[in-house]
Order: C-alpha cells, then sequence, then structure tokens
C-alpha cells in the first residue's frame, strides 16, 4: 500500500512541476528541428525494415535450385561474422582503422579522412586478402567443397529472389551498416572517442546477416562476396 501511496504522490508531484515549468522550447533552431525529424524518420524506417524483415527470414527455407537449408542452422553464421568483426576492429583498429571492407574505405575516402591513393592500396588488400581467406578455406575443407551447398559459403540470391529483390535487400543492409560506422566510430559528437564503436558495429552485422542470408547470401561487404566467387570460379564453379 505504502508504494502505491507513493507512487501516487510522485506522479503527482512530475504533473505539478510540468504545469509550473512548462514543456522545454526546443523548437528555437528550425534546422535543428528538420534535422532530428529526419533522424527519427529514417531510424525508424530502419527500425521497422529490419525488425520486420527478420520475421520472414527466420522462418524461411533457402533454395538454390538443388538444395535446401533451414535458415535457423545459419544464426551461428551471422553471430561469427558480427564477433569476427568486432575483435579484428579492437585488434588492428589503431593501425589500420579496422576496415577490412572497401565500402568502408570508401567512406573514409568520401569524408576526407583517407586519400584517394590509400584507399587503393587498401582496396587491394582487401580483395585479395578475401581471396586468400577462401583459398585457404578451401584447403581446409576439400571434401566439404564437393558438397555443392557449401560452396565456400559464396553469397547466392534464393531461387525466389529477384534481382531487384536482392539489389533493394543489399542496399538496405549496407546503408544500415555504414550508418552504424558513420555515427559511432567516425561521428567525434557520438561515441567515437570510446571504445564502443566495435560492438555496435559487430551487432548490426549480426543484424544484417539474419534478416539478408536467407535471401542473398549477404554481402554488404564486396571483398566479403568477390574473394569465394573468385576462388569458386578458380575451381571450376563459376556456375554454382
Amino acid at each position: 500500500f505504502n508504494l502505491i501511496f507513493q507512487t501516487h504522490i510522485f506522479e503527482m508531484a512530475s504533473l505539478i512541476s510540468l504545469y509550473q515549468n512548462g514543456s522545454p522550447f526546443d523548437t528555437s533552431n528550425p534546422k535543428r528541428v528538420i534535422r532530428d525529424t529526419a533522424v527519427e524518420f529514417m531510424a525508424t524506417s530502419v527500425f521497422i525494415y529490419f525488425g520486420t524483415l527478420s520475421a520472414g527470414s527466420t522462418g524461411a527455407v533457402i533454395l538454390d535450385g538443388v538444395n535446401e537449408t533451414n535458415v535457423a542452422k545459419l544464426l551461428p553464421i551471422a553471430i561469427a561474422f558480427g564477433i569476427t568483426i568486432t575483435v579484428l576492429v579492437y585488434a588492428i583498429g589503431h593501425i589500420t582503422g579496422g576496415h577490412m571492407n572497401p565500402g568502408v574505405s570508401l567512406l573514409m575516402f568520401l569524408r576526407r579522412e583517407m586519400s584517394f591513393k590509400k584507399m587503393l592500396c587498401y582496396w587491394l588488400a582487401q580483395f585479395t586478402g578475401a581471396m586468400l581467406g577462401s583459398a585457404i578455406v578451401l584447403g581446409s575443407t576439400t571434401k566439404y567443397f564437393n558438397q555443392r551447398e557449401f560452396n565456400l559459403g559464396a553469397t547466392t540470391l534464393d531461387v525466389n529472389t529477384t534481382p531487384l529483390n536482392g539489389f533493394l535487400l543489399e542496399l538496405m543492409g549496407s546503408f544500415f551498416f555504414y550508418f552504424v560506422i558513420a555515427q559511432t566510430a567516425l561521428d567525434k559528437k557520438g561515441i567515437a572517442t570510446s571504445s564502443i564503436p566495435p560492438l555496435a558495429i559487430g551487432w548490426s552485422l549480426v543484424i544484417t546477416h539474419i534478416c539478408l542470408i536467407p535471401f542473398t547470401g549477404c554481402g554488404v561487404n564486396p571483398a566479403r562476396t568477390f574473394g569465394p566467387s573468385m576462388i569458386n570460379c578458380m575451381s571450376g564453379r563459376c556456375s554454382s
């Protein structure tokens, strides 16, 4: 009874304070109001997109024209990508910035935080590094590679996903991923100076993989798509 009574007293005190002080005058800067409203609109759209998309993706069955795979088995893949990027950013972020993604390097170039020549050097390292990583996977899993459904983890469209569907899915996934990077790791007014950004980046990658894997295999990172695809082709599996 005492707890309920105290709660009512607190609510009444809050209402009285609001009546006496009024609401904050936070519309004095129209440009900031427009900016904040636009950001809220965008963030809500992205939130609803990925939240509702996951309802369909987590109940899907992946079809590549030959095999069927229950998407529930792919949750560890999403977690593996997210955790791997997190720990690597922590490991090399102070050295290179921890890009490991040509899109991130392009983002840094567009923000004038990287020269064009250095971006090209990073691109070369990222694409060739992706090929080497996939080649090592091939060497480590020769027998699994003979099973068509493995395919070195290459990204591919589900048979029920059109190229236009795939483009829109990858566009939204890339936008979400790069937006999180820009607002957490690069925005000096945010948490860029703390050690938290790699966690947000890793979790955003988990979300995009959970939502996109059943439809496109989840590229988001051009090097991630390029590496397995090239090694597949060099191994005589271009058509898979």
